[in-house]
């Protein structure tokens, strides 16, 4: 029972280590940046982006529009990532597969540029795979039957990403990064 109990406290400590915190101010979506130019803040914004581990997407992304390709979400045992932020999203990462990808847009705006961020969140699923009704629910997880859960092992699989929504939380961590290191070039 010791050893459950310390395991456990264990996975607790890990998951805590290395969160990244919101930031304590709420930042508008899209910013504005006065006194910097636009090519300024596009070349921060990259490198924010490469900081948090995302690919760049180099045909999507042009002129005033950054493209990320999909991040699978950092899981608690990942400490040195941050691509999560918060205790909650860690776990969630830490239980499914969950990716992000980051589009960012640049453009002129009155006397300096206007930053919005867009983090889009999807879960990976396998639809098909949950029982339909309650007799099919018993043939999966009955003692009789000793195979692996699935009716057909050799029918095919299609994992399929659900969307969850816009990351907020990452959003408003991605604008802080680029308006504190804009504002102080």
């Amino acid at each position: 029972m010791r050893r459950i109990l310390g395991g456990l406290v264990l996975v607790a400590a890990a998951t805590l280590v290395g969160c990244v915190r919101a930031p304590d101010a709420r930042f508008p979506n899209p910013l504005s940046l006065s006194g910097s130019d636009p090519a300024t803040v596009d070349t921060v914004a990259r490198r924010v982006l490469l900081e948090l581990r995302f690919d760049v997407l180099h045909p999507d992304s042009k002129d005033g529009r950054v493209v990320t390709a999909p991040l699978v979400g950092d899981s608690w045992f990942e400490f040195w990532r941050g691509d999560t932020v918060g205790r909650f999203q860690r776990a969630e990462s830490s239980l499914h597969t969950i990716r992000r990808t980051v589009t960012l847009t640049v453009t002129p705006g009155g006397t300096g540029s206007q930053l919005a961020v867009k983090v889009a969140k999807e879960r990976l699923s396998a639809p098909g795979m949950s029982p339909a009704s309650v007799g099919q629910t018993y043939d999966l997880f009955s003692p009789s039957r000793t195979d692996l859960a699935r009716q057909d092992e050799f029918k095919e699989t299609y994992f399929a990403y659900v969307p969850m929504g816009r990351d907020e939380a990452l959003e408003q961590v991605i604008l802080e990064r680029i308006q504190s290191r804009v504002g102080g070039l």
